[in-house]
C-alpha cells in the first residue's frame, strides 16, 4: 500500500496524459470512494449509489468525447504546426529535416552544451546563455508541439516526427526538402 502512494503522482500524471486515462482514473476513485462511504449500507442504498455512479461517469465520458470530436477550437494552431514558431525553431526544424537520421542531439558535458543537427553546431557561442537559452526554447517549441520527439531519458536525442518533416516541407519555399 506504502508503494502505491509513492507511485500515485505518477500514476495520476500518466493518466491525464489521454481522455481514457482520465475516464479510468475516474471509474477507479468513485469505486474507492463508493466503497468507503457505503460499505456499511443496506443493499437497495449501495445499488442506487451504483447506478447513479455508473451513469454519471457515463455522461462525463460521452460529453469528454464529444468535446474532443468537435476537433480544434477556432483560432487554434493545430493543423498549422509551424506557424507561429520562433526563427531558432524554424531554423532548427529545417535543419534537422534535412539530417539523414532527422537527429538533434542536445549534448551535456561539464558545465558546456552543444546543439547540432546535420553536422551543424547551432550554439556558436556556447558561453553566452542567452544564446543557450534561446536554442533550448526553440527545442521545447518543437518538442511541445509534436515537431520533434525526446529519444531516452536524458533529454539529449531527439527524433524529427512525420509532422515535422511535413511542417519543414511547408515552410520550404519549393514545398520540398532538401
Amino acid at each position: 500500500m506504502d508503494q502505491l502512494f509513492k507511485s500515485l503522482p505518477d500514476i495520476i500524471k500518466a493518466a491525464a496524459q489521454s481522455q481514457l486515462g482520465i475516464l479510468a482514473l475516474l471509474v477507479v476513485a468513485l469505486s474507492i470512494l463508493g466503497y468507503v462511504f457505503f460499505a456499511k449500507a443496506t443493499v437497495n442504498i449501495r445499488v442506487g449509489i451504483f447506478v447513479l455512479l455508473f451513469g454519471g461517469v457515463i455522461v462525463f465520458g460521452v460529453a469528454m468525447f464529444r468535446a474532443s470530436d468537435a476537433g480544434p477550437p477556432p483560432g487554434s494552431r493545430a493543423g498549422a504546426p509551424n506557424v507561429g514558431l520562433s526563427k531558432e525553431a524554424h531554423t532548427l526544424l529545417a535543419t534537422a529535416a534535412s539530417d539523414p537520421g532527422g537527429y538533434v542531439l542536445y549534448e551535456k558535458f561539464g558545465a558546456s552544451v552543444d546543439l547540432h543537427t546535420n553536422g551543424v553546431s547551432l550554439l556558436t557561442d556556447k558561453f553566452d546563455h542567452r544564446a543557450v537559452a534561446t536554442w533550448e526554447s526553440a527545442l521545447q517549441e518543437l518538442v511541445d508541439r509534436g515537431l520533434l520527439a525526446a529519444r531516452g531519458d536524458r533529454g539529449e536525442v531527439y527524433v524529427i516526427t512525420q509532422k515535422g518533416y511535413e511542417a519543414a516541407a511547408s515552410q520550404s519555399p519549393t514545398g520540398r526538402l532538401p
